[in-house]
């Protein structure tokens, strides 16, 4: 009986260290997920901070914030993939001891690490570079002890490499850890190839700016240019008055330098064959296609086609829409973009289709900071050319970008005719037309004579860009929408160079009643022999 009465107190003593056992397990294991939960809580914030920041600067002072947190790190490096020169740059080059790494001939040191990172593409842990056998020990004493190399990959391609190191010790990186620094790495890599394309989206949007300030101070140039060089003539004669002749000649000058600024030079057309431009940029994204899968099939016309225009502004706006059409098959199942030019009744069309989704919205409405690809600039730089840009969706094929252009009689490399005859600036007309035919008709003949077209379908639409814009030429239907023509032509006197009444057939009396001081009646379709006449006459 004694014995018993002693056996019930060991068993609940047993009893009560395996409950305590238990709860300290069940604590210190509750306590290492807390750890595990915020440490994801912090890489997650922290991936949403990078895809967020605005430069690789601002990535790289996220990173020295919150990665020796998470990784147990004293130190982080973030080195860009320079493709021009065929290195590693590191973000912050002016206070690194190694600004570039060269990927021929990479020095001694971590650095070497970094090099091999990035040609492996794969992630390289170092515990103690001490007992490494790989050679990234730096200078004794200031050598990090352990080291961790991530690839930054984003679309299939090394974009760079992200260095974590610790000085003061070793230091084993557990798999879990390095599975959370590669998805981080990858992260980084999505991030510096959005900043990327938004680099191209704004460039492409200070172009459009660029343009306008060009028109703008051309418009300045033709009316300050006149009464300066009146004034330049008339001090001439006294003596008393020299200053006056310097200071005219003086602001002329700096009108001659605002416009070289400006590029407004520059903006003269010249002749674009459009199947060479095209198969230069299939040349260029090529080898990204092939990394993402996509096919591409080329049914580019064998002929040349010419256009009038700026190669630059053109290749800005069809490398545009093919990295769209790229973006537009990233959940796709087939992937293919179809290029196609063709030319039909002096109208150069450029088809670019891709097997994606459709899509509900207005793509050419949207802000260049907003969506993927800027396509509002695209339409502007296209209708500044004379052209039209659509997207058409058809029910049951896939979404085509169709680009009209009108075509031009000279061929590249001859030289550029001169705008609206008189070569003093880049011509303007404005079309106000609602007929869809004889619009695109009559942008195709003046865009092959050198003039920048701006075509609208109805009067009240001309008369507001009237105010805000410089036109040499206005070309106005009898039947357009809006104030009637009458008024129209009433509302811009003195303002444009010349008036010209787009009538549905030659009618003698409105000629004799209408035409004089700058006014002209054309009949539709236009007669490229009359249309001639007519610009000669606005020399």
């Amino acid at each position: 009986m004694g014995q018993l009465n002693m056996g019930i107190p060991l068993a609940l003593i047993i009893g009560a260290i395996a409950i305590g056992a238990t709860m300290i397990s069940i604590w210190r294991r509750e306590g290492r997920l807390r750890a595990q939960r915020e440490l994801l809580r912090r890489a997650y914030e922290l991936g949403e901070e990078i895809l967020g920041a605005a430069s690789a600067e601002q990535i790289l002072i996220n990173l020295r914030v919150v990665a020796p947190k998470i990784f147990g790190v004293t130190h982080v490096e973030l080195y860009l993939y320079n493709r021009h020169a065929k290195t590693l740059d590191a973000v912050d080059g002016a206070v690194t001891d190694a600004a570039s790494i060269p990927l021929g001939a990479p020095p001694a040191g971590p650095q070497a690490g970094a090099v091999a990172c990035f040609h492996y593409r794969t992630l390289l842990a170092i515990p103690d570079t001490s007992r490494s056998p790989f050679p990234v020990a730096g200078e004794p004493g200031a050598e990090p002890r352990s080291l961790l190399f991530v690839p930054m990959l984003a679309q299939g391609e090394v974009v760079g490499v992200l260095e974590m190191h610790r000085h003061d010790r070793a230091r084993d990186f557990s798999r879990d850890e390095q599975a959370l620094a590669q998805h981080l790495g990858n992260q980084i890599g999505v991030a510096v190839k959005l900043l990327d394309q938004r680099s191209v989206r704004e460039q492409l949007f200070r172009t459009e700016k660029l343009a306008a300030v060009g028109q703008l101070i051309s418009g300045i140039v033709n009316d300050l240019q006149t009464p300066l060089a009146a004034i330049a003539n008339l001090a001439q004669g006294a003596g008393d008055l020299a200053m006056i002749a310097s200071e005219a000649r003086r602001a002329s000058e700096i009108v001659t330098r605002l416009v070289g600024f400006a590029g407004v030079g520059q903006a003269r057309p010249q002749p674009v064959e459009m199947n060479a431009l095209l198969r230069s940029l299939i040349e260029f994204r090529e080898r990204e296609w092939k990394v993402r899968g996509i096919r591409i099939h080329s049914l580019l016309a064998e002929e040349p086609i010419t256009v009038m225009g700026s190669r630059s502004q053109l290749e800005q706006v069809f490398l545009n829409l093919l990295v769209h059409a790229e973006q537009s098959l990233s959940d796709s199942s087939e992937k293919l973009i179809t290029i196609r030019t063709s030319l039909i009744a002096r109208l150069v069309l450029v088809e670019i289709g891709y097997s994606g989704p459709k899509t509900t919205a207005d793509p050419f409405s949207r802000r260049p900071d907003e969506g993927t690809t800027g396509l509002g600039v695209c339409r502007s730089l296209i209708t500044g050319h004379g052209g039209e840009i659509r997207l058409v969706q058809p029910a049951a094929a896939d979404p085509v970008f169709q680009i009209e252009l009108p075509c031009s009689r000279e061929k590249p490399g001859a030289p550029a005719p001169e705008n609206g005859r008189n070569g003093s600036h880049l011509m303007t007309a404005l079309i106000i037309e609602p007929a869809e035919v004889i619009q695109i008709q009559l942008r195709g003949l003046l865009a092959g004579r050198g003039y920048r077209v701006v075509p609208v379908k109805n009067a009240d639409e001309g008369l507001d860009l009237a105010q805000r814009l410089r036109f040499d030429a206005v070309f106005c239907s009898v039947h357009a929408p809006g104030l009637n023509w009458v008024e129209t032509a009433e509302q811009l006197k003195g303002r444009v160079g010349g008036f010209v009444l787009l009538s549905d057939s030659y009618d003698a009396d409105l000629a004799a009643d209408f035409e004089g001081e700058g006014r002209f009646v054309l009949s539709k379709p236009v007669d490229e022999k009359q249309l001639d006449h007519v610009l000669d006459a606005l020399k």
